[in-house]
Parts: structure tokens; sequence; C-alpha cells
């Protein structure tokens, strides 16, 4: 009992701490916060625990519709839902207890790079960049232009010699790497 309670409160914990207004762009009311977090709280983490590619890309996809579904009319977008997502799951991974638990170190190298301003930026300033679709913010993100900013940081990710997940510790404004 006392696991799957700390188990269940450090979930908690890491959502509010990884799904915030500011990786959102700041522009989601309380509301929409709650709703956002709570379903990202009801995610089965086990279920991104696989060697398989196409079961996880199946499962995010899943958990992003089921979130774009859970949205109000005026806030669903698949770019809010993918983002938040993503960095909810790359903090699950790097939680020892939640990864170990839900094995997600599987999965490690099928996990995307949260895209926002922030990295969408950091990626545009990188060699090929300019490339890279226009970015008009998550609430236009489409899952086609997802691909092709998942697909650009995997091939920086490979240069660099890590899982595209782990992109913003090398790539992060103004941090030396």
């Amino acid at each position: 009992m006392y696991k799957e309670k700390f188990l269940s409160t450090l979930q908690q914990k890491l959502v509010y701490e990884s799904v915030t207004p500011s990786h959102l762009g700041f522009k989601y009311a309380i509301s929409e916060m709650h709703i956002i977090h709570n379903l990202i709280m009801s995610l089965d983490l086990s279920k991104f625990s696989t060697k398989n590619s196409d079961e996880f890309k199946q499962s995010l996809d899943e958990s992003t519709s089921e979130l774009v579904n859970t949205l109000s009319a005026e806030e669903r977008t698949w770019g809010t839902a993918r983002t938040a997502i993503n960095f909810y799951l790359r903090e699950a991974l790097y939680n020892r207890y939640l990864s170990e638990v839900n094995d997600l170190f599987l999965s490690e190298h099928f996990f995307e790079t949260p895209i926002n301003d922030t990295s969408v930026l950091t990626l545009r300033r990188q060699k090929n960049g300019s490339t890279l679709p226009e970015w008009s913010g998550l609430s236009l993100f489409t899952p086609e232009q997802s691909d092709t900013y998942q697909n650009f940081a995997a091939d920086l990710a490979k240069d660099l010699g890590v899982s595209r997940v782990h992109l913003e510790l090398f790539l992060w404004p103004g941090w030396k790497s």
C-alpha cells in the first residue's frame, strides 16, 4: 500500500512540475491546466515501456488524442496535448522510481523531444535548422510538422550520441555542452 501511494503521489508531483503554463506558452487558464494535469496523471506509464517503436508511437498517439478530446473546444489542439505529454514522459524517464517501476528505459530511444517555443528556436539555430517548418505556436502545430521536427531532432541527437529526449540538456540556450 505504501509503495502504491508513494508512486501515485510522486507521479502527481511530477505532472505539476513538468507540465507548466510556461511549457505550453503561458496561455492556459487554471481550469485547462487542471484538465491537462488530471488526464496526464491518469496515464499508465507502463504502456510506454516497449522495445517496439510502433507500439510506443501508438501509445503516444492514443494518449495525445485522449488529451485533445478532453480539452475545451477553444483549447483543443494537438500540439498542446503532445507537448504536455512529452514533457511529462521525459521527466518520468528521469525519475528513478517511476522509470524503474515502469521499465521506461526500454523505450528511452523512442521518446520525443518536447517541442515548444524554446526548443523550436534552439533547433532552428542548428545547422540546416532553417529548413524546419515555420513555427506558429503550439495551437497550430500539426502531427506532420511534429514528425519533421522529431526527425530533425533524432538526427541531431544521433550526431551528439544521445537519445533525442535528452537534446535539451545539450542545446538549451546559454548552456555549454
